[in-house]
């Protein structure tokens, strides 16, 4: 198969991964996430990017560290819920 061929199919793999993790962690206004939310936004964006791109890759490996990633910003943002302490750590004070 073609490198472009290889390029489209993880595309719209990645493409439903990542819908699946948008709804998963919610749906929000930019104004409403913090920060922690918004890099963890950037970085699942930029690890499907990077699988995407990197054709010499295992696609399982791309999926597991974005489903790993989501994973993670869940147990933070309701440690964040539950824990008024961690919560300032993680979103700083206002």
């Amino acid at each position: 198969m073609s490198e472009w061929a290889h390029i489209i199919i993880r595309s719209v793999i990645f493409i439903v991964v990542l819908i699946f993790m948008t709804r998963l962690l919610g749906k929000k206004q930019i104004s409403e996430i913090s920060f922690f939310e918004y890099v963890s936004g950037i970085t699942i964006g930029s690890i499907a990017g990077e699988v995407i791109m990197g054709l010499e890759r295992n696609i399982g490996h791309g999926i597991l560290a974005i489903v790993i990633f989501a994973v993670i910003t869940l147990l933070v943002d309701y440690s964040a819920l539950k824990s008024q302490k961690f919560r300032k750590l993680v979103e700083g004070t206002k």
